[in-house]
């Protein structure tokens, strides 16, 4: 007998309809969706992705599913893993406030190249894999974002494999006991480690790796492999006991299936960085329209004060040796934000990191620790109190709750076109094969095959 969260998550993705999806989780799907096909197809250009994708490819001539922006396929697990990590590639990619996970990351890379392998599907059926994909995913990071974070783990990679397994089971067309049984499998890949989010290129591509414990996990439970049956809940080894010390909520996870929808809580990002340095960009943007006779040479000292998480997930200026450490750095941030205006991609190039006006202004900002943001709810993480302290001795003290982006401060339509035109641009120069991109994401369930949407993420359509 399954687990009481494992035989929930299990039973629902097995006998979801897409006729039971209501319209306003489908509606921002497929805009989460949009803007990390945006974001996966800029990320195919960046030089760590061009290495990733060298050696990848190199391990095999399969060749199943699309390499993003590329004219080439590859085999099913090198393009969900080139795909999902080209959507984390340059800190744009969306993010599960309390759980604290891109999802997109780990499960869009994933289910589009098994799809695509797959070649059978229609728009409607890839929708509904989607929406479980998204919707477990978000459900097993949900009440424990903070404590996994806390405990070094990367948050994406450990909690997005069940959320891929879902999708890719869902097109399996797996039974709920063969569900449950490739849970209990693919969650022996989660892991990674929140080290890696400082400085080096792998910081990119360890969130998407995981979810080759989907496809596997999926394939050998369709066949009658076994596995974990109480994945989640069993005290020894347990997903929730190795990852957070068994602190877990059972109907948080798997409570109100179909009625309550978790990935309603996933936001999309409107700057390059580490989404916890969003508010406090936001917050110095509106500071600078406000007060324009106030220049960066009249400040003194800014100081941003944030969460224990948000302080641990910031660079000092003085450690910003690449373009990751600078998107993890708050005092960076804030010094381009104050002298440029904003924090997009832009900001954030070998030549930025290295200019001295920018990097001197990082010393003037401190980052500190507020235990009065720290007892807010979690749905309130990101507020930032910012004071910005000038040389004349005024003082102007700021705040901001939600970040641009957030489902609480949502993209405006426009908004969400010119970023997925932006970077999409940057890898398909023809700007109606993009246009078309929109149009079939937006109107997904109208595809006939879904396949029509991956040649347009290819060079090749």
């Amino acid at each position: 007998m399954m687990d009481r969260i494992n035989e929930r998550l299990s039973t629902f993705s097995s006998e979801l309809r897409y006729e039971e999806i209501p319209s306003e989780v489908l509606s921002h799907l497929k805009q989460v969706m949009l803007d990390c096909y945006g974001c996966g197809l800029f990320g195919s250009t960046t030089p760590w992705m061009r290495i990733y994708r060298e050696v990848l490819e190199n391990r095999t001539d399969r060749q199943e599913a699309s390499i993003w922006g590329t004219d080439r396929k590859t085999s099913v697990v090198a393009a969900m893993m080139l795909n999902g990590s080209a959507i984390n590639s340059f800190e744009l990619d969306d993010t599960h406030t309390d759980g604290i996970i891109h999802v997109s990351t780990g499960v869009l890379g994933c289910i589009t190249a098994f799809a695509e392998m797959l070649g059978t599907l229609s728009g409607k059926e890839f929708l509904t894999a989607a929406t479980l994909a998204y919707e477990v995913a978000c459900r097993v990071a949900a009440p424990v974002g903070m404590e996994i974070a806390h405990q070094g783990w990367n948050n994406t990679g450990t909690c997005c494999p069940f959320g891929s397994t879902a999708g890719v089971g869902k097109m399996l067309g797996l039974t709920p006991e063969q569900m449950g049984h490739a849970m209990g499998i693919a969650g022996n890949w989660s892991g990674g480690l929140q080290a890696v989010q400082f400085a080096s290129m792998a910081k990119r591509i360890v969130p998407s790796k995981t979810s080759e414990g989907a496809i596997l996990g999926a394939l050998l439970a369709q066949k009658g492999f076994t596995g974990i049956e109480d994945v989640f809940e069993n005290k020894f080894g347990g997903f929730y006991n190795c990852f957070t010390d068994d602190v877990y909520d059972v109907e948080r996870t798997s409570g109100e299936l179909g009625s309550r929808w978790e990935l309603l809580g996933v936001g999309l990002k409107f700057y390059s960085t580490c989404r916890s340095k969003h508010t406090t960009i936001g917050a110095l943007r509106k500071f600078r329209e406000d007060h324009p006779e106030i220049r960066p040479d009249d400040i003194g000292k800014v100081v941003a004060h944030t969460t224990s998480i948000t302080h641990k997930y910031s660079v000092d200026a003085d450690a910003i040796t690449s373009v990751v450490a600078a998107q993890l750095s708050h005092p960076y941030v804030c010094a381009v934000t104050l002298l440029e205006g904003n924090a997009f991609i832009d900001q954030f190039t070998e030549e930025k990191i290295k200019d001295p006006k920018i990097l001197e202004f990082a010393k003037k900002v401190e980052v500190v620790h507020d235990e009065e943001i720290e007892k807010l709810p979690r749905h309130l993480r990101y507020t930032v109190k910012v004071d910005v302290h000038l040389k004349n001795g005024k003082v102007f003290n700021l705040e901001e709750t939600f970040p641009k982006g957030h489902p609480k401060n949502p993209f405006t339509p426009e908004e969400l076109l010119w970023k997925f035109r932006t970077l999409a641009g940057k890898a398909l120069p023809d700007g109606k094969q993009v246009d078309r991109i929109v149009d079939a994401v937006l109107n997904l369930e109208e595809l006939e095959n879904f396949n029509e949407l991956t040649r347009l993420l290819s060079t090749r359509s």
